[in-house]
């Protein structure tokens, strides 16, 4: 995806390495548990959050983003930080809530979703890509 600088690419630069930082935490100590004890199918694969595409709505006060992940997909709120719809992992929606309830994170979105042409709904964040 090519991405406009007039769409915020600092904004998404800075929700692209959110993301990847707190993805790390999250799964650094149970990684290293489920290495530890041997336990390698319990292992999680952040390959899956390689290409996350958030969609901000256009018709409500409220800003909602559908975020997908892999297969699944889900719509957020993103003032509440909590999951209204869809169906998602429990632990991605889980992780996605806590990473949209930060503050910072609450920003960027915001900022992103005024940003953005009328024909962009759609932003791909790749946390994990090195290009």
């Amino acid at each position: 995806m090519v991405y406009n600088y007039n769409m915020g690419r600092a904004d998404i630069i800075r929700a692209e390495e959110s993301l990847r930082d707190f993805l790390i935490n999250e799964y650094r100590i149970e990684n290293q548990r489920a290495k530890m004890l041997g336990k390698f199918n319990d292992i999680v694969d952040t390959n899956k959050y390689r290409r996350l595409t958030i969609a901000f709505n256009d018709e409500s006060e409220t800003l909602y983003i559908l975020v997908q992940i892999a297969s699944y997909n889900a719509i957020f709120d993103v003032e509440e930080g909590k999951k209204v719809e869809g169906g998602m992992p429990v632990e991605d929606t889980r992780l996605i809530e806590s990473w949209i309830s930060m503050k910072n994170n609450k920003e960027i979105l915001r900022s992103l979703s005024k940003k953005r042409n009328y024909n962009e709904k759609f932003i791909e964040l790749r946390p994990f890509d090195n290009d």
